[in-house]
């Protein structure tokens, strides 16, 4: 679980570097709202629709429009998600098991299950699988 969380944490740190925002900030982008459009992209592929990307995508840029500053946000919002986390110690879950189940294992889980979904025609092209009763 630790090589997991640090890998996450490393990357999101280099992401920061780069950019220049911080952890802090990289964290709240990437966690909510870089994969929820993601899931939200895929869920519009499988239904056939794009509306939900769309007002997604307003609702991003109305939220950047009305935070007068994202910096202090972030800091607030991810020390909320840390409470919430560290709240898993109740089960003996510390904050890195709980950091990587819920905000990897889950969200993966999501990810390849609305991924295929979305994409299963051609994943069972690709992999010639025979298609009958779907």
């Amino acid at each position: 679980m630790s090589l997991v969380f640090n890998i996450i944490a490393y990357s999101l740190d280099f992401i920061s570097y780069i950019t220049g925002l911080t952890y802090k900030e990289i964290n709240i982008i990437v966690y909510y709202m870089v994969i929820p459009f993601i899931y939200i992209a895929l869920i519009d592929r499988i239904s056939k629709k794009h509306f939900l990307k769309v007002i997604f995508g307003i609702g991003i840029v109305m939220f950047f429009l009305s935070v007068k500053n994202f910096h202090a946000f972030s800091e607030w919002f991810f020390d909320a998600s840390v409470v919430f986390l560290k709240s898993f110690e109740q089960i003996g879950w510390n904050y890195v098991v709980a950091s990587v189940i819920i905000c990897v294992v889950i969200p993966g889980i999501l990810f390849v299950l609305l991924f295929y979904y979305a994409y299963r025609t051609e994943i069972n092209t690709a992999f010639k699988i025979n298609n009958k009763g779907a």
